[in-house]
């Protein structure tokens, strides 16, 4: 189970750039705990980022946090504001960042395998705060 995120929360750009990339290796249904979105979700009021996934590091040389802070309150989708997406193998789903989605558990005795890609474009300045960073020597660096 995956529950109601942004995937723009794991990957801040300024202007905010992250676009995913969905392959669903095996088929996802319902019982197996397909993807969830709300349409439009990521357009209009409420397409705002709502939590920001950071990598705090303490002034006092302790081991880093990872964090999900609360940026805006917005609730996540009820379950009539929510649509599920079963597809067949193979199928890709590409969606914005702000796109809200989850997975609800899987409930079944097939698995649900899928690779996910996030891509940011090579101009937008990636945040420092981000809990995923490279060495200076191999930056993280967008398309471009």
């Amino acid at each position: 189970e995956v529950g109601w995120h942004q995937d723009a929360s794991f990957f801040v750009t300024t202007p905010q750039t992250v676009t995913t990339f969905w392959f669903a290796l095996e088929d996802a249904t319902l019982d197996n705990g397909c993807l969830w979105v709300q349409p439009g979700g990521h357009r209009g009021p409420g397409s705002v980022l709502r939590e920001q996934y950071v990598c705090e590091r303490p002034a006092d040389g302790s081991p880093p946090r990872l964090v999900m802070h609360t940026l805006d309150p917005t609730p996540w989708p009820t379950a009539a504001e929510a649509r599920a997406l079963p597809v067949a193998a193979g199928t890709l789903v590409v969606f914005p960042g702000l796109l809200p989605h989850c997975s609800p558990p899987n409930r079944s005795a097939r698995s649900r395998l899928a690779y996910t890609l996030h891509v940011t474009d090579g101009s937008a300045a990636y945040a420092a705060q981000n809990w995923l960073q490279r060495s200076a020597g191999f930056p993280v660096r967008g398309l471009a």
